[in-house]
């Protein structure tokens, strides 16, 4: 099998166009192992009662808020399961849950993201093709669907999707107006603002800078949509990531670093950027829809802009493809029937409410059309890119069962070596480049195993 990762969108219509949010290029040119035995009665796992344990592994005050809203409405519905809730933050739940797999003491239900190709390989999550038609496959989006079965080598669903995230560049546009500045329309112009709104002496400053956990995402982002390169792996499994318009990427958005951030921003984590950017002390920020609510509460809407990619001079956007948030039920699990039904209840009824707490694109069909999403103006953006032939899709590797390993245990401490000055990015480049290389080998073999 060969890897590919590029594609571009096309989207007829409104809801067509909220779908195309999560097409992206499939891991594979060629076709797919035949997918494995799957549960396809639910009946199989028992009655739906009892105690659900339940992992949030992208907790955050605001959202376990909203988790508790959702499972009392979950409980009331159904009086006959209790969901035990446990809030994990993004940055520390892998180390968690690699523990609770190894003692076999695991939840049933647990949130994941991108990092669910490892899970996958490690047999840790019940496929789910059977439960997921009979009663999710009509109300959900098919292309989250389908995009979610490209993570795993034999197609197989493995997790119930909830909604579709992308990252964003967001700044401040009441600054803008007030220094009677242009809003910005490229790169070249979005750097020039960071200088312009930076006064290190007041304690204000261009960019609040991700440098600590979760680095990785906004780093792959900034640098492939200067660079204009919109495939990770080349025809023949080569790395674009030591490509020169990469690293020239790469070494661009490193020099936001303690030039228009503060130099306390070397160990900057999800919380703290957006402490920065919604308390008044930087223009700008990096990171996904998923902070979107936490700028409207903290600016409002009117002040906040949201641009998933600024176009290059032949106005190609280049945008890495969204990821999907999702539910998986383990495969250890104690009270998987339960677990379903919790499944079911956040992927219809609760779906609408959650992806609006959270700012992502909801994955149910009827969701997709609530005010909400229309209304939304980081939402609009990234349909509007959906709909321009012009834009071009970056699939990140995220196929790869180490794809979260080698970002959280490797790559991130290598990254705070090139804002230290201790390696430069090309050095960064070419190894992972190589990583990457290795473990598309790696995962190649595996898949003809």
């Amino acid at each position: 099998m060969r890897f590919t990762s590029r594609t571009r969108f096309v989207a007829v219509g409104a809801v067509a166009a909220l779908a195309a949010l999560t097409a992206c290029g499939a891991p594979g040119g060629g076709d797919k192992a035949e997918a494995g035995p799957a549960v396809d009665d639910v009946a199989a796992w028992g009655e739906a009662t009892g105690t659900v344990q339940f992992w949030d592994t992208n907790s955050t005050p605001e959202l376990k808020a909203k988790w508790a809203e959702l499972i009392d409405r979950f409980e009331e519905a159904n009086p006959d399961i209790t969901v035990e809730y446990l809030g994990i933050p993004n940055s520390s739940y892998l180390e968690k849950v690699d523990n609770a797999l190894a003692s076999g003491e695991v939840p049933d239900v647990l949130l994941i993201g991108n990092d669910v190709a490892g899970f996958i390989a490690r047999d840790a999550f019940e496929k789910i093709d059977g439960p997921f038609s009979e009663s999710l496959e009509a109300s959900t989006d098919p292309v989250q669907v389908a995009t979610e079965r490209e993570n795993a080598p034999d197609g197989g669903l493995y997790k119930a999707p909830l909604s579709a995230i992308s990252d964003v560049i967001w700044y401040r546009t009441d600054w803008v107006e007030a220094a009677g500045l242009e809003q910005p329309t490229s790169y070249d112009e979005f750097y020039e603002l960071t200088e312009k709104m930076t006064a290190a002496d007041e304690g204000r400053f261009g960019f609040a800078f991700r440098g600590g956990p979760g680095s990785m995402p906004p780093m792959f982002s900034m640098a492939y949509g200067m660079a204009g390169i919109g495939e990770f792996f080349t025809e023949d499994g080569q790395s674009t990531f030591d490509d020169p318009a990469v690293v020239a990427g790469l070494e661009r958005y490193v020099s936001l670093f303690d030039s228009v951030s503060a130099p306390a921003d070397l160990t900057n984590d999800y919380t703290k950027i957006v402490a920065a950017f919604g308390g008044g002390s930087a223009w700008s920020m990096h990171h996904n829809l998923g902070s979107y609510q936490d700028h409207l509460r903290n600016l409002g809407g009117e002040n906040v802009m949201g641009v998933q990619s600024f176009p290059d001079a032949d106005g190609v956007s280049t945008v890495t493809s969204p990821g999907i948030s999702g539910l998986s039920i383990l495969k250890d699990a104690d009270n998987k029937a339960a677990g379903w039904k919790f499944v079911e209840f956040m992927a219809t009824e609760g779906n609408s409410d959650w992806s609006e707490a959270i700012g992502q694109v909801p994955a149910n069909l009827e969701a997709q059309k609530a005010p909400w999403v229309a209304e939304s103006q980081p939402l609009e953006a990234v349909v509007a890119l959906t709909e321009n032939p012009d834009t071009q899709y970056l699939r990140l590797p995220t196929y790869l069962p180490e794809y979260g390993s080698i970002l959280k245990t490797e790559m991130e401490p290598d990254f705070q070596g090139i804002l230290q000055g201790t390696m430069t990015a090309q050095e960064f480049a070419t190894k992972y480049a190589d990583r990457f290389e290795a473990s598309l080998a790696d995962y190649e073999e595996f898949v003809q195993k």
